[in-house]
This record gives C-alpha cells, structure tokens and sequence, in this order.
C-alpha cells in the first residue's frame, strides 16, 4: 500500500486518460414498486464500451441469469464520458442508473470528498481483466445486517441453481463475498493501470532486470531500485537507490503495453541484501512496490541448480515431500526404504550447497587393528568454502538414545584426530522421518547438541530451498534451538 492518501479527483485528474468505460454491477432487491440495491460495484476500465459489453455477455453465458420478482443481478456500461453525471446522480438523487431500470441506492453518495490510499494485492471486486492493477477502492457501507441474508432471497438463488444468493453475486458481480465478507452497499474501484510484473536479479552481472506492464498513455513512469543490506532495524534506509534506465515499450496498438528496464548495481550481494523496486507516477508517487531478498528475485533455475534439475526432469510422478517427509510410504524398486531414505537426504543436502558422500558399506569406523565397530555415519556432507563437515545419520523411525551416542562419538573421533587443528568444523545432525520429535539432543553439560530433523522440519527445508533461504538451514545447525522457520522477512 502506498503511504500517501489521494482524492477521487486527484486521482482522476492524474490517470483520468486512461479510462474509457464505467462498469456496472447491482445485487438489487425489491421494495414495494421499486428495485433497491443492496450491493453494487463500479470498475473503471480502460476498453471501449463496445469491448466491455462483449465482455460482460461473455461472462452472462457461464452464469444463470437473476430476474426474478424479488431478486435480479443486473449489469451495465457507461462511456467515462458519463462520469460527472453518474457522479451527479448518485449524490443528489441516490440512484443506479442501469439502462431502462433505475436502482435506488440506500444512501446518497458524493465522490469528490472521497480519499484513500492506493493499494495492491487482495480486492473484494476482482480485476475485469485478470490482471492485479493498484487501485483505490472507496466503499460506502450501511451499518446492521445485510437484507440478502434474508431467507426468502437465498431461496430465489438457490431455485436458480447457486448456492446461495452470495455465489450469484461472486459469479455475476466478479466479487469476493462470503458469510465472512458480505460486500457493501457501494463499491467503487479506481485502478492506475501500471504494475511490475516481472523483477529479475542477474547475480553474475550484478544486474537488475524489470519489465512493467502498463497503459500506453503511462509513458512518464519510473521504476527505482533500492537496495540494503541486513538489518534488525525496521524501516532502515537504504544505501542506494537508482531510477532503471528508460523503459522501452513494445510498439503496439493494444492499450496495455510491456516494457522492460535494467540498473547496474556494482556493490549488490544477491545473496544477503534486501532489493525494493518501486513504480512511480509523475503525479501520483509510488503506485506499486515489490521488495524481497535479492536472491528471491533470481530465477529459480539459477538460484538453486540442483533442486530445479530434480525436480523438473527427475522426480516427475512423485515429488521431494513424498520421498523425504513420508519415506516410510514411498516403494522403490532397487532400495530398501532405510537406504532410499539416506539417498534422498544426501539430495537434499546436496540442495544445500554441500558435497555429499553416501556412505553405503563403507559407513562403520572401525578400531585401527581390529574389525570393532567404534561408530557409524550414513552420511558425509561437506562445504569446502565454509570448512563445514556433517556427519549425518538416518532413521526412519524416532531416533534412539544409541543413536545420539554414537554420532557424538563420530564427532569427536574425526574433530579429535584427521581434522585436530585444521578450523573445520564437524557437526553430527539427525534426520528422521517420524514426526513431532525435538529439535536437538543436548547432553548434560549443556554445550554439545546434536541437531535432530523430523518430517515436519523436512517439510520446512524443502520450502526454505523453494523460497531461497538456504542459509537458514546453516543457522539451524549453529543454533538448533531456535528451530527451523520459514520467515521472509528482513533482518
């Protein structure tokens, strides 16, 4: 959402340009010889109103029709022309005009004192086009309980085939109401037809990439990236901000139009900065803002080679949940369940950055001069970068004090002996498939753990790789008390 409010008036002045057309829809109820609306919504379109009456007609053959003696749903399109006087006479006469019928609002409403702010995202009146455009949406509500919760009037839509008269008017209204949201007297939607539909970060370019899409009259828009580093504090500023270069549009008759814009970013840390891109109106300010971690703004396929190649070309049937959060369920064909359990952990691993070996045959540590088993490790996974080695045991049931005990002792085999003095760090983790298991075991004198991942957290690490915030699972490993989140927020 925008921080600065904006008139109707303001805002028609600014983007006025950019409409053609007044789209009509009323939920209307009948008292005594006349038709009362009780739920109305008005969407600004920038078609013809040749073009918005086809659509509309489009949209009346999916759903039945409402004309009943105590019950219709109507809709209608006025040039933009007609706004002063659709303005004039829902203030000084309260009424709908809907071709031949007027409908009579329960309230008089003036416009021209109306303000708000401009917003994106979620809308009661669904986009006439499928696109998500900011908008201002002023909403003229009447107090108490809304008369289509009467029962005489879901009985009419009921008779007709829907649900209830709140479906009639989601399917013929484009609404989003329910028994939660029950709508509004009046609803009037103002969209700016301007929005980022694509941000792109070029990690090794260290290059920002941007394509707006736009009404063609929007040839004076900017699109600024801003861009910071790590941070606890809320609302820090940002330690550069670059207007992309200017915006190239297809050259095209058509009145929504794309283009496409790029910045340099030199000192930019796709791994660890936190990237804003806003669009801003020469009149308006800022109309739309997008703002994530660098990394989210990397296509998936680059951001996590590995995953990508798995998941689209390998695992097609079945997917990474199925074979790491429900092991136990999954039949394979060459592998006892316990040891596709392990392949798959070494994947998942692999996701991660990390270097895997999975041991097989080869996992015990055995005594220098006889064959006693000292310890055993499933898994070995490294980061030479990090100098990070983890020592990885597998179960498909809930792990057992045994098994605590002897990836402790694996740890401190190896830290004590082939890496004594060497800076790497050797941590023993768990993975299970059970469910509802702790964190970590912590041994008596509070300074040892081992990190324990259960289904649940599985589930948690595959979303953490999908929304690029791997470096999560490694300050899980340095603190496994906090636990495993999934939070996107800055820090």
């Amino acid at each position: 959402m925008s921080n600065v409010p904006h008139t109707v008036d303001e805002l028609i002045g600014a983007v006025g340009a950019t409409y053609r057309a007044i789209d009509i829809r009323s939920v209307a109820i009948r008292k005594e010889d006349s038709w009362v609306n009780v739920m109305a919504a008005v969407r600004l379109t920038y078609e013809d109103v040749e073009t918005a009456e086809a659509r509309l007609a489009k949209l009346a053959q999916r759903f039945p029709p409402v004309h009943t003696e105590l019950l219709r749903i109507d809709s209608f399109v006025r040039p933009f022309m007609d706004w002063p006087d659709f303005c004039s006479e829902i203030k000084l006469t309260g009424v709908l005009q809907m071709g031949g019928v007027e409908f009579k609002l329960r309230q008089q409403v003036d416009l021209s004192q109306g303000s708000g702010y401009i917003q994106w995202g979620y809308s009661r009146l669904r986009s006439f086009d499928g696109r998500t455009w900011p908008s201002i949406t002023k909403d003229f509500e009447i107090s108490g309980v809304s008369p289509l919760f009467e029962g005489q009037f879901n009985r009419e839509a009921h008779l007709l085939g829907y649900g209830d008269v709140l479906e009639a008017a989601n399917g013929l209204g484009e609404l989003n109401v329910s028994s939660q949201d029950h709508g509004c007297d009046l609803s009037i939607s103002f969209p700016v037809f301007a929005n980022i539909s694509q941000i792109r970060v070029n990690a090794p370019e260290k290059r920002i990439d941007v394509e707006v899409q736009r009404h063609r009259c929007f040839s004076d828009l900017r699109a600024v990236a801003c861009v910071r580093g790590q941070t606890v504090v809320a609302d820090a500023p940002f330690r550069e901000q670059i207007s992309l270069s200017t915006h190239n549009a297809d050259d095209t008759c058509a009145e929504i139009v794309s283009a496409q814009g790029s910045v340099q970013m030199q000192d930019l840390d796709p791994d660890n900065d936190w990237l804003e891109v806003r669009l801003v109106h020469p009149r308006l300010g800022e109309v739309k803002k997008e703002s994530n971690y660098a990394r989210m703004f990397i296509p998936p396929s680059e951001r996590n080679i590995l995953l990508e190649a798995v998941v689209q070309q390998f695992c097609k049937g079945t997917t990474l949940d199925d074979l790491l959060t429900r092991a136990y369920n999954v039949q394979t064909a060459k592998l006892k369940p316990s040891a596709a359990f392990e392949l798959h952990v070494s994947w998942l691993l692999g996701m991660f950055g990390l270097s895997t070996v999975v041991l097989g045959n080869y996992e015990r540590i055995l005594a220098p001069d006889t064959p006693v088993q000292r310890a055993s490790v499933d898994i070995l996974a490294a980061s030479q970068r990090s100098k990070l080695l983890l020592l990885v045991s597998c179960t498909l049931n809930p792990p057992k004090p045994e098994d605590v005990s002897n990836l402790r002792y694996a740890r401190e085999i190896l830290a004590r002996g082939i890496f004594a003095g060497t800076g790497v760090r050797v941590i023993p983790i768990l993975f299970t498939s059970s469910l509802g298991g702790p964190s970590y075991y912590q041994s008596e004198d509070h300074f040892d753990w081992v990190p324990v991942v259960d289904a649940d957290s599985l589930g948690i690490l595959l979303g953490l790789l999908r929304s690029g915030q791997e470096n999560r699972f490694f300050e899980f490993l340095a603190n496994p008390a906090l636990g495993l989140t999934t939070s996107a927020q800055p820090r």
